[in-house]
């Protein structure tokens, strides 16, 4: 084994050289973590998140959204996205069904629903879609619901609906409003199948 007061300088230095180079490497992934994920003023903040949703062990929505803060309070735990929010619904775990976009949403943990505001649009595969200002996105039942002003635009037949409160299925096959307007239209077909000119 070599022994010399060089080789033990060439050791040490090796070894210098070596935790050195790990310190950096480790610094900066602290540094990519920290800008994932920080903690300011007892929040957790996450940013350009991506949260996969499963039903019976199968994917069914995927979550997006640029900011996402989550807080602890007394009644447990709360998620906002206050910089919009996307959701991609899927019939299974390749295809979508159906699309949601809002500019805000909160998550309380205990109540297992989404609140949503701010130009809330839905609209699925078919051409479906529904606007609204606020809705409720309930996890327990995979329903939205909201008691305020909607606008709905339907494929088959063609229409467009004007209400007051609603309840939909995620994929919006299953829409009830509550209270239809008079300015609502529809343009029916005729006998032939063939769309009035």
């Amino acid at each position: 084994m070599i022994n010399t007061p060089l080789y033990k300088t060439f050791r040490l230095a090796v070894a210098l050289v070596s935790s050195c180079f790990f310190m950096i490497a480790c610094e900066n992934n602290v540094n990519e973590v920290q800008a994932l994920s920080s903690r300011l003023g007892g929040v957790d903040i996450g940013k350009d998140v991506t949260i996969y949703i499963s039903t019976g062990g199968k994917m069914s929505a995927k979550l997006m959204a640029p900011l996402m803060k989550k807080y602890l309070l007394d009644s447990g735990k709360m998620i906002e996205f206050p910089n919009t929010i996307k959701v991609d619904f899927y019939k299974d775990s390749l295809h979508i069904e159906s699309k949601l976009t809002a500019n805000y949403a909160n998550y309380k943990e205990a109540e297992n629903k989404i609140f949503l505001k701010d130009n809330v649009i839905i609209y699925n595969v078919l051409g479906d879609t529904l606007w609204c200002k606020e809705m409720i996105w309930d996890q327990n039942t995979s329903k939205f619901i909201t008691d305020q002003d909607v606008v709905v635009k339907q494929h088959n037949p063609i229409a467009k609906i004007y209400g007051k409160g609603l309840e939909a299925n995620q994929n919006l096959t299953d829409i009830h409003i509550f209270k239809p307007q008079s300015n609502s239209f529809a343009i029916l077909s005729d006998s032939s199948g063939n769309q009035p000119k």
